[in-house]
């Protein structure tokens, strides 16, 4: 009777490992975050439908399996990450960087990535800070969203598991799979991908208040940076200039260009953030700056590049605290004139505070 049951546990043992071996060897096939190098096969991996998903791990994880020689890193929220393009970078610099944009991500989770980051990496030259509005409000400060990232170069146990046996990794490596066998249809109706951002933004601005000590943070933090020999690079990212509108129509204006003087108060930056000839592209199907009001593409990512590493000011502008009033009036005059050349965009933003009222 023993030796039956043993044979018994000992199939289902081995039937157990037998499984979590095809799961690791699925999930690492696959590569659903884009992190392990994996050759793209057609129809089985190629596209990376999942990539953004999970990024507070899989992106710490990259940059530790990361073997090249990094001069820099991009920090910031998911604009970062949608925009800017490591290899642009490397196009045009013959350098690498590492971009660790990630969704919501803190001022807080912001600094400590970056302490992380550089003890791993301790050759990295440049710390690339995208800073946004809505993280600056007291709202939004911080949204408690942590980053589970240690210092040390060796990945660990916690870091590893999810990425090759978690139920999450799994799913998305499914997911990954379906949708290269049969490509999702995509919603290419830019005005309504564009109205349902701005709606989500009514919310986020609603009762807008700066929050003081998020403009310290980052001061003390440069300057520490500074000291230890690493130079920190901070600049606006981009919004569309429905964006701009909404804050207006919704009387944060004021508010706006105060966030920027006050950034001009505490360090030098490159402000994106504003109306120009990107910002104001023309919102149809030909729309290739701006994947939707919130989010630039990684064409306007190549432009941001460019002006970052050559300080060309195609599209930024270098702010100091002599220029910040005389930027944010000419900005100003330029968002009341689209105003009145778009009255369409002015009726539907109008519409959409009428609601958050």
């Amino acid at each position: 009777m023993n030796t039956k049951w043993r044979k018994y546990n000992k199939k289902l043992l081995s039937i157990f490992f037998i499984c979590i071996f095809i799961t690791i060897f699925f999930n690492l096939l696959i590569d659903p975050y884009n992190i392990f190098n994996i050759p793209k096969i057609k129809y089985i991996n190629k596209t990376k439908t999942e990539k953004n998903r999970n990024q507070r791990i899989t992106k710490t994880v990259g940059l530790k399996l990361e073997t090249k020689q990094l001069e820099s890193i991009f920090l910031g929220s998911s604009r970062v990450n949608e925009s800017i393009t490591e290899d642009y970078y490397t196009k045009l610099t013959s350098k690498y960087t590492k971009n660790l944009g990630m969704n919501a991500l803190s001022h807080d989770e912001t600094i400590k990535l970056a302490y992380n980051s550089i003890s791993i990496h301790p050759e990295i030259k440049t710390i690339y800070i995208g800073l946004d509005f809505f993280r600056f409000l007291e709202k939004n400060k911080d949204d408690k969203r942590e980053v589970p990232f240690s210092d040390k170069k060796e990945l660990t146990l916690s870091e590893i598991n999810p990425l090759i046996l978690s139920y999450n990794t799994t799913l998305a490596s499914i997911n990954t799979l379906k949708n290269n066998i049969i490509p999702q249809k995509t919603n290419n109706d830019k005005q309504e991908i564009f109205l349902s951002k701005l709606k989500q933004y009514a919310g986020n601005y609603t009762n807008a208040k700066l929050a003081d000590e998020e403009f310290s943070k980052l001061k003390n933090f440069e300057k520490e940076m500074n000291e230890k020999g690493y130079n920190v690079v901070f600049y606006t990212n981009p919004t569309h200039i429905t964006d701009l509108v909404l804050i207006k129509k919704m009387g944060y204006l004021p508010l706006f260009n105060k966030w920027k003087v006050k950034l001009a108060e505490n360090f030098n930056y490159i402000d994106f953030d504003f109306a120009n000839e990107i910002t104001t592209e023309e919102i149809n199907k030909d729309t290739k700056y701006f994947i939707e009001c919130s989010h630039a593409s990684n064409l306007t990512g190549a432009l941001i590049i460019d002006d970052l590493i050559n300080k060309s000011n195609k599209i930024g502008k270098q702010i100091s605290i002599r220029n910040i009033e005389m930027h944010n009036k000419e900005n100003q005059l330029n968002i009341e004139k689209w105003e009145a050349d778009n009255k369409f965009w002015v009726e539907k933003i109008e519409g959409i505070v009428k609601i958050e009222e």
